[in-house]
């Protein structure tokens, strides 16, 4: 709406852009990329670690404007490119697809939050609950719908960005940093732990018998049971008394 008028803006969806993207050659031109108003056209083509990627120019301003890099899917992955798939923009593309083994808030996904208007997959996005207990001992960032970030100092900004709907995220190298830390902790556990019953993040616990003794925990009634059982004494076998031969008649 416009003063007094209803203007009709044409527009792609979403899946027609995937398709567009996903059939892109260096020879497409007039291509939409989500977040964008502008048309754009591929100059050329990476694969990293088995995906494709293509380096956009804008269609008016040419060479004179940053380029952008769209995945496979049309999806936007890098913005202010100035120097194609040079080393420093392929070791971001490599952060971007290389797998995590879990993520550090499982209620939002790289697919929200390029929803959301941050694009870089190699950030992984959390919400307030998670960006607090992550940010206690990592370097976290309060992301934007402008494809920005600023790192977060104060735990107060945490409250602060998400009362504005604003999500979180932490390098997904940092992030890798954390997993293979809880991996090296839990391994040096398991080899020192006496009990393998008792992994939980604290090293040597005991094992559960003697556990219970120097606690005074009370035994099952499996244990209990075994241990009336040995206490039995063993019966004596009656002692036969020795025969006497019979006399002869």
């Amino acid at each position: 709406m416009l003063g007094d008028k209803i203007v009709a803006i044409p527009m792609i969806s979403e899946e027609q852009q995937k398709q567009e993207a996903m059939e892109a050659t260096v020879d497409t031109d007039d291509l939409a990329v989500a977040g964008y108003y502008a048309m754009w056209h591929p100059i050329d083509q990476g694969e990293v670690d088995g995906h494709t990627f293509f380096l956009m120019e804008h269609n008016d301003f040419g060479n004179e404007k940053p380029c952008i890099i769209i995945d496979e899917e049309g999806k936007l992955s890098l913005i202010d490119v100035y120097d194609g798939f040079d080393e420093h923009t392929v070791s971001l593309l490599e952060l971007e697809v290389m797998p995590v083994d879990r993520m550090p808030d499982e209620t939002i996904s790289v697919d929200d939050m390029k929803e959301y208007g941050y694009s870089w997959g190699g950030m992984l996005p959390m919400r307030e609950e998670a960006a607090s207990e992550v940010g206690k001992e990592n370097t976290i960032y309060r992301l934007y719908g402008d494809n920005t970030e600023s790192r977060v100092t104060d735990t107060s900004e945490i409250k602060e960005h998400a009362a504005k709907g604003g999500i979180f995220g932490i390098e997904k190298a940092d992030w890798m940093a954390v997993l293979e830390k809880e991996n090296h902790l839990k391994n040096a556990e398991v080899s020192l732990e006496d009990d393998y019953g008792m992994i939980d993040g604290i090293i040597n616990n005991g094992k559960k018998d003697e556990k219970s003794e120097k606690k005074g925990g009370k035994n099952s009634i499996m244990d209990r049971l075994k241990s009336a059982k040995s206490d039995i004494p063993k019966e004596k076998a009656t002692p036969q008394k020795e025969r006497k031969p019979e006399r002869d008649i």
